[in-house]
């Protein structure tokens, strides 16, 4: 399980499309990782709910955490192997 004391943020997606390859090259690369949703127009909460029709319509964030134990592993592979300049 993810927690605030055992895991750390390691990118932001800001597209639908962008998160979905986030999840794939973490995934291929056998990073387990967890993705938080945030509305960035939302007033900040603890857990503020983001309804489907939002995520097709508004501005949303996803948030990707890591383990802190594969902090160092993630972003090593993150910066050598994602392609920064593709247009998402």
């Amino acid at each position: 399980m993810f927690t605030s004391f055992n895991s750390l943020a390691i990118y932001s997606a800001h597209s639908l499309e962008e998160q979905g390859l986030m999840r794939q090259f973490l995934e291929q690369a056998g990073i387990e990782y967890s993705v938080s949703a945030m509305d960035t127009n939302a007033p900040k909460g603890l857990y503020p709910a983001i309804s489907p029709e939002l995520l097709l319509t508004q501005e949303i964030d996803y948030v990707f955490y890591i383990r802190k134990k594969d902090f160092y592993r993630a972003k090593a592979h993150i910066q050598s192997n994602w392609h920064w300049e593709e247009n998402i």
